[in-house]
């Protein structure tokens, strides 16, 4: 089941017993459709339909060769955890000052673990970060006229000769960066909780008025 899909070990399928790709049904043959077996579901496929790697629980979370639908449940899955055990993930349009390259978009995350390091991948789906950035000792700030940036919403962090460019799709998404940036970049820890808090505070300030209506 997806539930329990690279938790443990799965029955390998016998190679002999099976003729054809189980995802894509061409036949086998031993120069150019050689058979492999899925980690994670245990079908045999060919390479091309096992060109896909995914970490898996019962193999001490190492990466493994797995099928094509098998890697975009797990992927997805890996995905999801990470999103929800995360300071703040988005997408974000960046660039690195004297580069040499344009905009590029990517996915960044801040994870609740490591909330003084920025990961960057390629997507929400990738299981490795195309690089990581610790944030101690970075400045946030608005970017000025002589950077000359293109783009809304946009703002850098720097620290010493490294300057790297972000732009969000919007005003908000823009401030929540800057503000847990900042305090990342003093080696601060996130107020992760603050809205929720803040909320319960509110709704006491509520009743407490309501109460108050009432004995009055």
């Amino acid at each position: 089941s997806c539930v329990e899909l690279g938790k443990r070990a799965p029955t390998p399928i016998r190679e002999k017993e099976v003729t054809l790709c189980m995802k894509c049904q061409e036949p086998f043959n031993s120069i150019t459709k050689r058979r492999h077996h899925c980690k994670a579901c245990g079908h045999v496929v060919c390479g091309k339909c096992s060109e896909f790697r995914a970490r898996l629980s019962y193999d001490n979370n190492r990466t493994n060769r797995v099928c094509v639908d098998c890697y975009f449940t797990l992927v997805g899955k890996q995905a999801s955890l990470a999103a929800e055990n995360s300071v703040i993930c988005s997408f974000l349009h960046h660039m690195e000052k004297g580069a040499g390259r344009g905009w590029q978009k990517a996915w960044f995350v801040i994870p609740e673990n490591e909330p003084l390091v920025l990961y960057i991948y390629g997507a929400p789906q990738d299981v490795k970060a195309q690089r990581s950035v610790p944030l101690i000792g970075f400045e946030v700030s608005q970017p000025e006229a002589c950077d000359r940036l293109e783009r809304r919403h946009a703002f850098k962090i720097s620290q010493s000769h490294l300057t790297l460019y972000f732009s969000a799709e919007g005003e908000e998404l823009q401030h929540r960066w800057m503000d847990i940036l900042s305090r990342a970049g003093r080696g601060e820890e996130p107020l992760i909780h603050q809205p929720i808090v803040e909320s319960v505070e509110e709704e006491g300030e509520e009743l407490g008025a309501e109460a108050e209506g009432e004995n009055t």
